[in-house]
């Protein structure tokens, strides 16, 4: 048996300055439109002020820290805006 995690694929993300993610998209390189689509959704992140990176996802993996589930202690902070949205 293997220790080796099975790699599920890339993700794109768009986060705050403290890491919680506020956008995100799985990288679908069989699709046609994927490098378009992933083209449109980096401009989107900067274009919203956030911070775009790549990760890849493995089963088992902890599921990332979207914003809403918890806030950083920086008032400052773009995550803080996401504070009592229903």
């Amino acid at each position: 048996m293997s220790d080796q995690q099975k790699p599920m694929g890339r993700m794109d993300h768009g986060k705050t300055a403290c890491g919680r993610i506020v956008m995100s998209r799985w990288d679908q390189p069989e699709r046609s439109d994927n490098e378009a689509d992933r083209q449109r959704f980096i401009r989107d992140v900067h274009r919203s002020g956030f911070i775009q990176t790549t990760q890849v996802r493995y089963e088992g993996d902890q599921l990332p820290d979207w914003v809403g589930q918890s806030h950083c202690q920086d008032l400052n902070c773009r995550c803080q805006e996401f504070l009592n949205r229903a």
